[in-house]
């Protein structure tokens, strides 16, 4: 490419000559001069939010959905300049680096600037009256360093996440959104180092008000400046982003067209620049059109009213308790001939299949036994006996869920009662009377499963495990009895649909969920050392709680109160003891399990 200078040279042996210089529509109103003829190329201008600068609110009116730089915020928003520089300004080229960079918004694209803006009469509640144009940036400090590659990405150039902003995403989330809620910054200069994104440092910030005649007084031009400047190959792209936060804005001008005139230039005069012990508002430095890189460029942009889009979800929950899960049960084979079939009447598993009554629809429902099957389902002061049952909860409250339980605790006729172990989790301890009940969520008794959802070991994973006797536990007794124990060996998907990361139908786990601290441990070894009916299973890693009150005062054994809950499965335990001068008899109870979804 060639300037005027170049050709002038070339030319130098005529007599005489005549120059016409011609700018297009789209030209700055700024004197042109030699190297400002070189335009700044591939130009744009991209808005977070097209809508005009008095629509600050979403769909329902409010601003709970509209936060800073985003598509339904017009009043706070960001700006994105993109453009490829004409001019060779490194060492070797023939100009300066780039010390300054101006952003003069207008109405119009060539002529006299008067800064844009009709908020103040076309909005139907004006949110602004002599600051249209509010580019706002009380302090201005650059994203830079590491925070540099936590806000864009290096490779693509795109933005991952606004300095500040509040993101709601996972915590545990350090590359994404949330990581940039440490960053401190309203503006990011950057440009493509033969193809990565690399920040250049060191830019101060100031806007202040030039327009040609009497114009509206408000601030309408932006400068940013850099004594060190910075030297880039021609056809370089470079980016300049202001976000938008909530002190650090700049508002739409209304609902109509406006422009935007871009320069570069080698040097300024002055400025000062804000930082924490000086001035609150920084000064703009003088730039001249006599410096001017490369300019006479404008870019456009309009402002529209939002599309409003209404409709409606409606509450909804699921709620299944039950004696089965069917995730432990058999499906395919011949029709009707599984196990999953003859409990719910379906031979493939579904994505997330109620909890089920009972084995098959003849068998008595939501009824379990508890003891030694050998005899009678009765207790003894040997062993400690358990039993278990489920429940699963989906609802789409975005304010979450909290489940509770109600009963008492084992009666029989008489009204004799086997004592509730206490509201505070204990261990179960036999020969001593005991009732108790606690979620089997998790690897033994710390719920350590693993991490299925970002956070580790919290994703509470159901335990299978029974001490039931059976397989590995021969001859250790039988001191834990279900409608379902043993029936996950049956199926011969079993091993890989449950395992973590690999679940075909159903992730079986409690997590969102967190169970209440008394009702977290039931998952593990019940039985001690050996006992008369076997040899044991070893220490015991559980705890369990009971609540009397329960009966007429819910307890709350999970909750979660930040989102949707979505298919949460728990494995509710109980154990029982009695002492040698237990009273003779039938006992019995009733658990009632209580969903409380919040909207």
């Amino acid at each position: 490419m060639y300037t005027l200078k170049s050709i002038a040279r070339r030319g130098a042996t005529l007599s005489a000559a005549f120059v016409l210089v011609v700018s297009s529509l789209a030209a700055s109103a700024a004197p042109a001069f030699a190297d400002s003829l070189n335009p700044l190329t591939k130009r744009s201008l991209t808005l977070s939010s097209s809508s005009p600068g008095w629509a600050s609110t979403d769909g329902s009116g409010n601003t709970t959905y509209a936060p800073p730089n985003s598509g339904t915020n017009g009043f706070k928003t960001g700006n994105t300049f993109q453009f490829n520089v004409s001019t060779d300004s490194t060492a070797s080229g023939t100009n300066q680096p780039i010390q300054a960079m101006s952003f003069q918004y207008c109405t119009t694209s060539a002529g006299n600037c008067t800064s844009p803006g009709n908020n103040a009469t076309h909005g139907p509640t004006p949110t602004a009256t002599t600051a249209d144009l509010n580019a706002a940036f009380p302090s201005p400090t650059q994203v830079s360093g590491t925070d540099f590659s936590t806000v864009v990405d290096t490779s693509t150039g795109q933005v991952k996440a606004v300095p500040g902003a509040t993101n709601p995403l996972n915590p545990s989330d350090t590359t994404g959104q949330y990581a940039a809620h440490s960053v401190a910054g309203n503006y990011v200069v950057y440009y493509n180092n033969a193809g990565t994104w690399t920040p250049s440092n060191g830019w101060d910030m100031a806007t202040s008000n030039v327009e040609d005649g009497t114009g509206t007084g408000q601030n309408n031009y932006i400068t940013l400046w850099n004594s060190t400047g910075l030297g880039l190959p021609s056809d370089t792209t470079v980016k300049v982003i202001f976000f938008g936060t909530t002190n650090d804005y700049i508002t739409n001008p209304g609902d109509g067209a406006f422009f935007v005139k871009i320069n570069t230039y080698k040097a300024f005069t002055g400025g000062t620049a804000y930082n924490s012990v000086g001035p609150v508002t920084a000064v703009a430095p003088t730039v001249s059109s006599t410096d001017i890189i490369d300019g006479g460029v404008t870019v456009a942009n309009v402002m529209n009213q939002s599309i409003q889009i209404t409709t409606k979800v409606l509450e909804t929950m699921q709620f299944s308790v039950g004696t089965v899960d069917p995730n432990t049960l058999a499906s395919g084979g011949t029709a009707g001939s599984s196990d999953l079939f003859k409990a719910n009447g379906n031979n493939t598993h579904g994505p997330c299949d109620p909890i089920v009554k009972s084995l098959t629809s003849t068998a008595p429902q939501n009824v379990l036994q508890l003891g030694n099957q050998a005899a009678e389902s009765s207790l003894s002061t040997d062993a400690t006996y358990s039993t278990h049952s489920y429940w699963r909860l989906s609802s789409n409250s975005s304010a979450g869920a909290t489940v509770y339980y109600s009963g008492s605790t084992l009666s029989n006729t008489e009204n004799d009662q086997i004592s509730a172990i206490g509201t505070t989790a204990s261990a179960p301890l036999r020969g001593a009377p005991q009732f108790g009940l606690a979620i089997a969520d998790g690897t033994l008794a710390a719920n350590n499963g693993t991490s299925a959802n970002g956070t580790a070991g919290q994703n509470y994973a159901v335990d299978y495990n029974t001490e039931d006797g059976l397989g590995s536990n021969a001859g250790k007794g039988d001191f834990e009895n279900a409608a379902d124990q043993g029936k996950s060996t049956t199926d011969a998907t079993f091993a890989t649909d449950m395992t973590a990361g690999s679940y075909t139908y159903h992730n079986a786990q409690l997590w969102p969920l967190i169970p209440n601290a008394n009702y977290d441990s039931g998952a593990g070894i019940v039985n001690g050392a050996a006992g008369a009916l076997g040899t044991g299973y070893g220490t015991p890693n559980t705890k369990f709680a009971f609540d009397p009150e329960s009966q007429t005062i819910p307890t709350p054994i999970a909750s979660e109160s930040s989102q949707v809950v979505d298919c949460v499965t728990a494995k509710m335990r109980y154990i029982a003891n009695i002492a040698a001068t237990t009273p003779a008899g039938i006992y019995t109870t009733k658990i009632n399990y209580i969903a409380a979804p919040q909207y």
